[in-house]
């Protein structure tokens, strides 16, 4: 029954977003230094009640395995209790209810400078279009027809547009997702398991390459942006 409480709450900590944060008076800002400091202002509570949903997810992960290891099997656990594991499996890409490893990998918290850093990279310091207009983060793209922005300079032939969402909370659910569970960021994942809280932004941003097509030059950008703006401290 705990486990049922815990995941109600952290389903109403995903999935109820606040208030749009980005108000129109943000994209007023003419100054650079005052806009940069309230994109890192308005960004920081979001990425931040994003980290907390997955901390929830991961106690409830927890308490589950702490269960599974003390009946010795499957059978002992509650039906309620599997149904929220196989619905966190199937939300984190993981094959087996019973893969520890795989739970503890994914469902962790994403270092705080590196979603404020690639947020600023993406976005300008939230001058982007796509910001303003499809409340996108992190440059997040989709295939949808009905759904999404075509790029100003997108490259003939190219289908891809950036993904409209409903806020920026929205968006940085999504970007957390996606990094704890695509194939593509599987070496920032494992990185993250061997370090545990020694794990922080300019170790992650090693592990971007395949953000962006700039690879090498882009985990550059992130280092410089990281540093240069002292994205840094909000790891520790």
């Amino acid at each position: 029954m705990r486990l049922v409480v815990k995941l109600l709450l952290c389903i109403v900590c995903l999935g109820v977003l606040n208030a749009e944060t980005f108000t129109d008076d943000f994209f007023t800002i003419k100054n650079s230094a005052m806009q940069k400091k309230e994109f890192v202002e308005r960004m920081l509570p979001l990425i931040k009640k994003a980290n907390d949903g997955i901390i929830e997810e991961r106690k409830i992960v927890e308490a589950f395995f702490e269960t599974y290891r003390a009946e010795g099997n499957l059978n002992a656990i509650d039906n309620n209790t599997l149904e929220i594991i196989q619905n966190l499996a199937k939300k984190y890409n993981i094959n087996s209810v019973d893969d520890v490893k795989a739970f503890k990998s994914k469902i962790a918290p994403v270092p705080i400078s590196l979603a404020l850093t690639q947020a600023a990279v993406e976005t300008g310091w939230g001058k982007s279009r796509f910001f303003k207009e499809a409340r996108n983060a992190f440059g997040q793209w989709t295939y949808s027809v009905t759904n999404g922005l075509v790029p100003t300079n997108r490259e003939e032939g190219k289908t891809h547009k950036i993904r409209v969402f409903n806020s920026v909370q929205e968006s940085v659910n999504s970007y957390m997702l996606n990094l704890n569970k695509h194939d593509a960021y599987s070496d920032f994942r494992t990185l993250r398991f061997l370090l545990g809280d020694e794990f922080d932004g300019l170790l992650a941003s090693s592990k971007m390459l395949n953000y962006s097509q700039m690879r090498e030059g882009y985990v550059k950008l992130l280092r410089q942006v990281m540093v240069s703006d002292k994205l840094i401290k909000y790891d520790y």
